[in-house]
């Protein structure tokens, strides 16, 4: 018998070293053994200790996991296990007790009960001294708590009726239904779920009411070792299902109050858990059945109709809130935050369980595409690592990890997409890889952009605040690229259409956070362009193109290779690393992200990004650039200060500033190809009618100098069988001098031509003073655009002066119409 209780200093040595130490002594207040709580994985494992002699020194010593039940027999001497707590309850034997199921939530609830003895026992435990005594049971959570504490509650009756012992009573703890299963008070703060100990301590009910059975099964149904089984009215029993299964919630979804019901079942050793709406038992066109056999719920046709009433009758004591879209739980709050991952995975540490069900969505496939592969050091060492110094791909994870910042932020931050364009082997599918292996599988996470805007609706829902990762545009796609713009539009808005449904009423229009992401070969303003679409600066703000090539660069779209001995063989490798180690980034980030939001507050961090981007725009937006340009820097702003706030959590394994430069750079590619700081309306309208005369200044332009000649020495006639090879004429070109001195035409265009024709489709008084500000347009004293010109067989006439400077007007901008040909 050892002289000294055992102390967390006699195992100093252990890493980690144990949180705490629990000591079971015998009714003399002498030790037997230990318990100790290590951590592990976010929670604890209990460690066996026992005195004995080891290597010739006799001390106190861990047991090995499979030699515990013999050492702790050894340590009793071959009898039961004493109640944890034996040597207080003996000592005060007046004093009601609180009778628990794990050490350390035994010493938290003595902390706050000293007029109460709390004990902890098991199945084996020697309930002898509880027979005379007042006895309260505080359950484990959960129905497994619930049977425990019924055969607690039975054990101590049997003591009391084989001794004759009258005196005592045994009451139990009501717990709230929506706690978590298996929480008691060593789990975590009781606070946090808003329990009082003391109160329901002192407030206990009749064993039959506090642990009432969780589950009430219609009449004729059973759960039995091989499934489900009805035996009916006529005495014939069917096996419903092959596969045994739990319910083990009622629920309802938070956002519009539809019930479900939530099953849990094996499937070759791994968990199942699926939500049951009951919306969906008798609903037209409903899935449920072959969403239950899609997750390996085996059941003959047969007894489909058994199981779908089985579904919709079978109650449950336990509540669980549902919800149907993904992200930030809007429930919780943001004091303690919970987000939902795609499929139902929950990041997070709430006051409650919430549990992910969607009618017609597979949450099991979805779930697959956002699993974790490898581990997060895995993946900054050959993922995050060798982005570095890559401007694209430091782009890519930025924008990746910022979605689940466009909620916190609110109004700080605009939803948005990149384009990233060029020609084929540049490695835009490495940049696809890198930037999706930040949530998951890269082969499973590429969004097709195909379909319908409701399909894109639904897309952007199950990807809300995680993100929107689209397959390459393809040029030839007429029909999906005309629509693209009215798409973006819509993400970046964040809110789908409004449309009916069932007796005329309107459905829930369905909303999302999301950033998105695209590659092609071209321009985005080409790509819509071409399919007879209409490329605004309302869709470059809101999805910015960039080219997928850094100026200079040997390697494609990379800046650098790091150690690889060829750009190819940096991105074969890296493709490989990112479909091994991926979906960590994501979760890691957000975790780290509801910490700071639970410890610092929302406005900390909307403060701390407020000025982070403040610090951008000064460094990367020149003096005098439109509002347009500042719109699209705001964005690339947060997207940096994500980066470097990911740095900070520990997701990113970058130096500091490394997501400023690399997403810097691509900001700064995209500025220096828009062909000017002015706006992009602007812009586009000088192209507009550059690309008009490109087109048609021999077809549609009169030519003066012809037309003067052949009037000179023809006559009328003559000039009317001249002038007559023009078709729909919008105006008169005349050889004039450049400004470098070489002779070019000089555009005269008729107001009416001007607004109908040249200027179709967009502000004509504008476009005229944005040719006027890029220098291509003459124009006349004080405030005026046009000029009286003298025009052969016209007369004067006022006219809008286009110079041969319009040849060059947008240059920069127009880099991927030269690609194309």
């Amino acid at each position: 018998m050892p002289a000294t209780s055992p102390t967390l200093a006699d195992f100093g040595f252990m890493s980690p070293g144990p949180a705490s130490i629990h000591v079971y002594n015998d009714a003399n207040s002498r030790p037997l053994f230990g318990i100790l709580r290590v951590p592990e994985d976010g929670g604890f494992q209990r460690q066996v200790i026992v005195h004995g002699t080891r290597h010739g020194i006799e001390r106190w010593h861990l047991v090995d996991s499979a030699d515990a039940k013999d050492a702790i027999g050894k340590a009793v001497h071959g009898g039961k296990v004493p109640l944890y707590g034996l040597d207080r309850l003996l000592a005060r034997p007046d004093a009601p007790v609180l009778y628990m199921f794990d050490e350390y939530g035994a010493d938290v609830a003595q902390e706050m009960l000293p007029d109460h003895v709390v004990v902890s026992g098991a199945n084996e435990t020697c309930l002898d001294p509880l027979s005379a005594r007042a006895v309260t049971i505080w359950p484990d959570a959960g129905e497994a708590g619930t049977n425990a504490a019924i055969e607690a509650a039975d054990a101590i009756k049997k003591v009391r009726y084989s001794t004759g012992e009258s005196r005592g009573q045994t009451l139990g703890i009501d717990l709230p239904d929506n706690l978590p299963d298996g929480w008691n008070p060593a789990v975590s703060d009781p606070e946090q779920f808003g329990i009082d100990i003391a109160s329901l301590a002192r407030n206990p009910v009749p064993t039959e009411q506090a642990f009432r059975p969780f589950v009430i099964m219609p009449h004729g149904y059973k759960m039995s070792k091989t499934g489900l089984v009805f035996k009916g009215d006529d005495d014939v029993t069917h096996q419903v299902t092959k596969t045994p299964f739990r319910v083990v919630a009622e629920s309802d979804l938070a956002e519009n109050g539809a019930a479900g019901v939530i099953l849990r079942w094996q499937n070759r050793g791994q968990t199942v858990e699926f939500v049951a709406l009951r919306g969906q038992i008798s609903a037209r066109g409903s899935s449920l059945t072959k969403e239950l056999r899609e997750n390996k719920m085996l059941f003959p046709e047969s007894m489909a109709r058994l199981l779908l009433d089985f579904l919709g009758t079978v109650e449950a004591r336990k509540f669980i809130r549902t919800v149907n879209t993904v992200g930030w739980d809007q429930g919780s709050g943001w004091e303690r935050p919970l987000f939902v991952m795609p499929g139902g995975d929950v990041v997070g540490s709430g006051h409650s369980e919430i549990r992910f069900a969607a009618p017609n969505v597979n949450a099991a496939k979805e779930r697959l595409k956002y699993t974790p592969s490898g581990t997060l050091d895995e993946w900054q060492e050959y993922v995050a690592a060798r982005a570095a110094g890559n401007s694209r791909l430091v782009l890519g994870i930025c924008l990746a990890l910022t979605s689940p910042l466009l909620k916190v932020l609110g109004s700080v931050i605009e939803a948005g997409g990149v384009h990233i364009w060029g020609g084929n082997g540049l490695g835009k599918s490495t940049y696809s890889h890198v930037l999706t292996s930040v949530w998951g599988d890269p082969r499973k996470l590429m969004t097709e952009l195909d379909g319908t805007k409701t399909g894109f609706e639904n897309a952007a829902e199950l990807a809300s605040c995680i993100g929107l990762f689209l397959e390459e545009l393809k040029n030839d796609d007429k029909g999906i690229n005309k629509e693209i713009g009215r798409i973006i539009y819509m993400w970046a808005n964040r809110k789908g259409g409004l449309r009916s449904g069932p007796n005329i009423a309107l459905r829930e229009t369905k909303e999302f956070d999301i950033m998105f992401c695209s590659t092609g070969e071209y321009h985005l303003k080409t790509v819509i362009e071409t399919s007879g679409g209409t490329y605004t600066g309302g869709i470059e703000a809101r999805m910015t193109s960039i080219k997928a090539e850094p100026d200079g660069s040997g390697y494609g779209l990379l800046d650098t290779i790091h150690d690889a001995h060829t750009s190819k063989a940096f991105v074969d490798r890296m493709k490989d690393d990112c479909e091994c180690y991926h979906g960590t980034a994501g979760r890691h980030f957000v975790a780290r992200l509801i910490e700071d939001l639970t410890q610092t507050g929302r406005e900390s961090i909307r403060q701390w990004f407020a000025e982070s981007i403040e610090l951008f725009i000064d460094d990367y937006v020149p003096a005098g650039a439109d509002k347009m340009i500042h719109r699209v820097a705001k964005r690339f702003a947060v997207m940096a200060t994500v980066g470097e706030l990911a740095l900070e959590y520990g997701t990113l394994p970058w130096a500091k500033g490394e997501a400023f430069r690399g997403v810097g750079a691509c900001f700064q590619s995209w500025l220096a190809d828009r062909g000017g700081l002015g706006a992009r309306e602007d812009i586009l309208a000088v192209q507009q009618v550059r690309r008009f005369i490109e087109q048609h200044r021999f077809s549609r332009f009169e030519d003066v100098d012809a037309a003067r000649t052949a009037i000179g020495t023809t006559g009328k006639e003559g000039a009317d069988c001249y002038l007559s090879n023009v078709r729909d004429a919008v105006g008169f070109r005349e050889l004039t001098r450049d400004s470098d001195g070489t002779e070019a035409y000089s555009y005269y265009v008729q107001a009416e031509q001007w607004k109908n024709a040249v200027c179709k489709g967009i502000d004509s008084t504008r476009a005229a003073k944005a040719v006027r500000d890029a220098g291509a347009l003459q124009t006349g004293a004080g405030r005026n655009l046009t000029m009286k010109k003298m025009i052969p067989g016209v007369g004067k006439v006022r006219v809008y002066v286009i110079t041969p400077a319009i040849m060059r007007a947008g240059d920069a901008d127009d880099a991927d119409d030269d690609d194309q040909e």
